[in-house]
């Protein structure tokens, strides 16, 4: 699983009738392009950076997201011209959220990735390659991208499942630092590229903190389990084992804060979609 912008597939439809209504004034159409949405422009599941999580997890990559992007470019231009299409792709937002599954698939469960590289080195690729991925987007016209960083990963209940006798079922520490140093650097991405790229508008969107806030004090946002999924146990089903047949399955999603073992429930991503979309992302329109 890479950190999943389902948030903003969920509340998205209602956000853009909003903006709509909201920005009705302006001549240039808003359009969003996020990772888990059949809604917009590629219906695709997930994506990520590093090559070798594709393969064992079956998702798309982030190098093949841009490919897909260069084509939906010339499909574009084929269809409204080339300055119509430069405006259109200048004006949309871009939502980027990767670096999930590249960590606690391709470096913590795995041993390859754990074993010839320390946690810095690999999360220096990773910011690495996310960079470069930005730079090839800017020069495809993109210039409103918001980053979605990646949740305290040790707090997910597959994590804390996996991890159990080290971290007695809690929050596993050494995931979470690894999380909150990828979004550091993230971050200082953001203030390398900014000053390079003229034009370019771009905005972290802090899901560890939101996420993070949640574990901390549910019932402030109304939610009663936070360490287990609704899904079957809560503990381990993710994917194509939540189903209507799967048992033990909650009967108040909204009372949890995941649904499955990673994903968080509708109504938390609703909550963190609202927040976003009321906030950061106001800077990108």
């Amino acid at each position: 699983m890479c950190q999943c912008p389902q948030f903003f597939s969920l509340a998205i439809p209602m956000a853009i009738r909003e903006i709509t209504i909201t920005f009705q004034h302006i001549a240039k159409p808003i359009f969003l392009l996020m990772a888990e949405t059949s809604s917009t422009i590629f219906p695709q599941d997930v994506y990520q950076m590093e090559n070798s999580c594709p393969t064992i997890l079956e998702v798309i990559p982030f190098w093949k997201e841009v490919e897909y992007f260069k084509e939906y470019k010339t499909k574009l231009i084929g269809l409204v011209g080339d300055e119509r299409a430069t405006m259109i792709l200048s004006e949309a937002i871009y939502f980027i959220a990767i670096g999930t599954n590249d960590f606690i698939a391709n470096y913590f469960l795995f041993p390859y990735r754990s074993s010839h590289f320390t946690i810095s080195q690999y999360t220096d690729f990773l910011l690495q390659t996310y960079a470069s991925y930005i730079k090839e987007l800017y020069s495809l016209n993109a210039r409103k991208i918001g980053l979605i960083n990646v949740p305290p990963l040790g707090c997910l209940p597959t994590e804390r499942t996996l991890h159990y006798i080290d971290s007695n079922g809690e929050c596993v520490e050494k995931i979470n630092e690894a999380a909150s140093g990828f979004n550091e650097g993230l971050n200082a991405i953001i203030k390398q590229l900014k000053p390079v790229l003229p034009g370019l508008k771009i905005v972290s969107l802090d899901y560890y903190a939101l996420v993070l806030q949640f574990i901390q004090n549910p019932g402030k946002d109304g939610f009663e389990v936070t360490d287990k999924g609704c899904c079957g146990t809560g503990d381990i089903e993710l994917g194509f084992l939540c189903n209507k047949f799967t048992p033990f399955t909650c009967a108040d999603a909204d009372k949890y804060l995941f649904f499955d073992s990673v994903h968080l429930s509708q109504k938390a991503y609703e909550g963190i979609a609202n927040i976003f979309l009321g906030r950061e992302i106001l800077q990108l329109l």
